[in-house]
């Protein structure tokens, strides 16, 4: 008996042993019944039967039969996959049964009474390889399915923590305006501005990343802007907020192009508060922007330790912290998004980013974007 047929005659005990499985590592909360157990177990293995038969040989060579099974098998996987992921199973536990299905199977299938041995090999090196796949399509809906879940949360958390840290930076602008003999009120007000100015920062990143892995991008509205007004309003904000930092700017040529006016706002924001993070706390922080041909070079520079060389690759990675490993540095860490979001941008704009780093000569990332984006008619891009 091929091992094919072996699946389908023998369906009803493999199915049992697969419940039996199942309830042993069902969640400590759930009390599942047998349809819950069993979930799309028979269909997976009837798929992977019709996978087998469908290039079984004789020992002549000759194929048998040819069944599709393959597209069938790949949706009861997937679906079997979200099933236990809404039952409360965790990976381990997914991955667990296909283990169970696998020695199941073989050790019923060593235990027939033997006919024929020469396929024998064959056949459960093929079943092997139709466990494998039906386990990694498991594994890759569920985990899609967890990625979607926490990119969805996370999307809700940033958006619903907007309005709280906005109504605490009016109030720390407040009290930095107040015409108050006590500088301590007014520098607690500046202290709380920074934080807040940074909090929301780190939002805006977080839901640009949530963005950009949900929607397959960031969406872009162009149109006419100039990054001179643009890198002086950003570099004003900062000087507000860091006061007892040196932030300089420059402009040559002419800056104007059709672009996302708030998009490349972020670029400036996050690139000049990256150096303020990194760079010396006595050094100067400069603006460049500079017209190129059809093109506009915006760079960032900051003195400072230089990052070292293993790191560049990963720089603009997601979550990649770029800091010093030392205890008081950090306070200064955090989640890593803004690179990130900046590479987003400017690869957005049909543009590139680079990066130097050296004891001599400081810190510059550099975005080069061409003047006229490709979406030319101010529509909205996703």
């Amino acid at each position: 008996m091929r091992l094919s047929l072996f699946l389908r005659t023998n369906m009803e005990p493999i199915l049992q042993e697969w419940e039996d499985f199942a309830r042993s590592i069902q969640p400590a909360h759930r009390a599942m019944d047998v349809a819950e157990l069993r979930d799309h177990a028979k269909e997976m293995l009837e798929e992977i039967a019709d996978e087998l038969a469908a290039s079984e040989h004789d020992e002549d060579g000759q194929v048998i039969q040819s069944m599709p099974g393959m597209m069938r098998r790949a949706r009861a996987a997937e679906i079997h996959a979200e099933t236990r992921l809404t039952s409360g199973f965790n990976i381990e536990q997914l991955v667990s049964e296909y283990r169970a299905l696998r020695a199941s199977v073989l050790r019923l299938w060593s235990n027939r009474k033997k006919t024929a041995t020469w396929f024998e090999v064959e056949d459960m090196a093929r079943f092997n390889e139709a466990i494998d796949q039906s386990l990694a399509e498991s594994v890759g809906r569920y985990s899609l399915m967890v990625n979607r879940s926490q990119d969805i949360f996370l999307g809700i958390l940033g958006h619903d923590l907007r309005t709280p840290l906005q109504s605490l930076t009016m109030g720390a602008a407040y009290l930095m305006s107040l015409d108050s003999p006590d500088s301590n009120l007014i520098q607690l007000g500046a202290r709380m501005y920074r934080s807040t100015s940074r909090m929301g920062h780190i939002l805006n990143n977080l839901l640009d990343f949530t963005m950009s892995r949900v929607g397959g991008g960031l969406p872009l509205k162009i149109k006419q802007a100039d990054l001179a007004d643009i890198s002086e309003q950003i570099a004003d904000e900062f000087r507000f907020s860091h006061p007892n930092r040196t932030i300089k700017t420059d402009v040559r040529g002419q800056v104007e192009g059709i672009w996302d006016t708030a998009r490349l706002g972020q670029v400036y924001q996050n690139l000049i508060a990256n150096a303020l993070q990194y760079g010396s706390e006595n050094g100067t922080v400069y603006v460049l922007t500079t017209e190129v041909d059809e093109h506009v070079r915006i760079v960032v520079h900051n003195d400072g330790e230089p990052i070292p060389d293993a790191m560049k690759d990963s720089l603009f990675d997601p979550l990649f912290r770029h800091a010093k490993r030392e205890t008081e540095e950090a306070s200064r860490k955090n989640l890593g998004l803004g690179l990130y979001i900046v590479r987003e941008i400017v690869l957005a704009h049909g543009g590139t980013i680079d990066v130097t780093s050296s004891k001599r000569l400081g810190t510059n990332f550099t975005v080069l974007i061409p003047k006229r984006h490709p979406l030319q008619d101010g529509a909205q891009a996703a």
